[in-house]
């Protein structure tokens, strides 16, 4: 706990200890993509093609959907409206240049990201969670679907699954049935690790309401193309080709957009709305999309666009005045169970941002207490409430709050609390409010802190 007036150090222990992190990771990834990429920064998706569409409204060859890493199409979005539907608003503006007929193929390409679609260190489990989507640089509606199973009209029968969006595009394997009464085998859904397919088991009562599962896509790159081929149906625009998607290691080269014809865009809100809600949110997805970002624009150079981003991450942070060797780091969300960082490092981080041009935007991205994001429901009717500004983490075990407070004597403080092998026992105070519990004790504290 360190104080942002004085500089001084209010209170030490283990301080220099490497722990997990959890979501304090994205401290780093935010701090950093706010002054690398800058606050600005609008990630555009295009349509690109061969040519120019003829005086017959033929596109010749390909029209090709190319993704830069966007986390917001077709998503939610809570800092600004929402585009509930951006490929119909790709679709118009085909149509408005007189687009009719797609000669070639409906290509949906996220090679703008190398290497795997998962956040390095994150456990096979993870992945068929929500949280542990996958990172890809064509990203539809947070790469995850939702599917409502419902109850036959008649027993015996299976229930009936439908997937939002784009039902009919996704795969899954219905082994539920309809009971007529009484209490059974509740619905399940799951994937074995290396499939696609998710299986459902298990069973719903007639008449018992639905039960959604929101789970992970593979393959988001086709799932696009495939919506987007709708969208052109319904705006009178004619595929003659398949619906595929192209991916970085289908290319022997990679997409050259000089060469070719944009014939529609994208373009996402800014960078500082998009930290915003990956902050809030504690979101795992668009956490390591900045990071990937971050190494996507990076001079080409040794490994995968994740690496080049974690030497992104390195090389900012030793420009920043910042040790490299404080934050070890796997990824940029924070699910890797080997990513290692010391207490010290996350209090200089915020102590170093707090003087920043940046200081603003990113505080505005931190959670607040009582108010909203992932301390909504925390340290509220507190002398903290409304006040402590701070990043949650949480792993099995691991249980992390970082970030900005004052006291009630007027002292501002950047503090970091980090509890490895944290787990709720019988007859004790769990490891998050044991957390809070202090937390709300700097809230409380006089001006004067020789009581530590």
């Amino acid at each position: 706990m360190v104080s942002l007036d004085t500089g001084r150090v209010l209170f030490e222990h283990n301080a220099g200890k490497y722990l997990v992190p959890a979501s304090n990771t994205k401290l780093f990834t935010a701090a950093m993509a706010l002054q690398e990429l800058g606050p600005e920064l609008r990630i555009r998706t295009s349509l690109y093609a061969a040519a120019k569409p003829g005086a017959d409204g033929v596109v010749p060859g390909d029209l090709i959907l190319f993704g830069r890493g966007d986390p917001t199409l077709m998503r939610p979005w809570h800092g600004g409206p929402y585009r509930a539907d951006p490929l119909e608003a790709l679709a118009r503006q085909l149509r408005e240049q007189g687009v009719r007929v797609i000669q070639g193929d409906l290509v949906g390409d996220d090679s703008y990201f190398s290497g795997p679609p998962y956040a390095p260190g994150w456990e096979w489990d993870d992945l068929e969670h929500a949280y542990g989507a996958e990172a890809t640089a064509l990203t539809i509606h947070h790469n995850v679907v939702d599917l409502w199973v419902y109850p036959a009209a008649t027993a015996g029968r299976p229930c009936w699954v439908f997937a939002q969006p784009g039902h009919g595009l996704f795969s899954f394997a219905n082994g539920t049935t309809t009971r007529a009464s009484g209490p059974g085998k509740a619905v399940r859904a799951g994937r074995p690790p290396g499939e696609a397919t998710f299986r459902l088991t298990g069973g719903l009562a007639l008449g018992a309401p639905p039960v959604r599962f929101t789970v992970p896509v593979r393959d988001a790159a086709l799932l696009s193309a495939r919506l987007l081929g709708r969208a052109l149906a319904r705006q009178g625009i004619q595929v003659l080709g398949q619906v595929r998607s192209m991916h970085d290691q289908d290319r022997s080269a990679p997409l050259d957009p000089d060469a070719l014809v944009e014939l529609g865009h994208l373009e996402s809100p800014q960078l500082r709305d998009i930290l915003r809600d990956m902050m809030k949110d504690s979101d795992n997805l668009d956490a390591q999309l900045v990071l990937l970002q971050a190494g996507a624009r990076r001079p080409a150079g040794p490994g995968d666009t994740a690496r080049r981003g974690l030497a992104a991450m390195n090389a900012w942070m030793a420009k920043a005045g910042l040790d490299p060797e404080g934050a070890v780091l796997d990824e940029g969300a924070g699910g890797s169970r080997k990513n290692l960082v010391k207490p010290e490092a996350i209090v200089r981080l915020l102590a170093a941002m707090d003087r920043q041009p940046e200081a603003a935007d990113f505080r505005a991205t931190l959670p607040v207490a009582g108010v909203d994001g992932t301390l909504r429901h925390r340290l509220g009717g507190t002398a903290a409430q409304g006040n402590l500004r701070a990043k949650t983490g949480t792993l099995r075990n691991t249980h992390a709050l970082s970030g900005f407070v004052a006291s009630a004597g007027g002292e501002r403080m950047a503090f970091a609390l980090m509890l490895n092998s944290g787990r709720d026992e019988p007859g004790m105070a769990s490891p998050r409010s044991a957390l809070d519990a202090i937390a709300e004790l700097l809230a409380r504290f006089p001006k004067d802190f020789q009581a530590f």
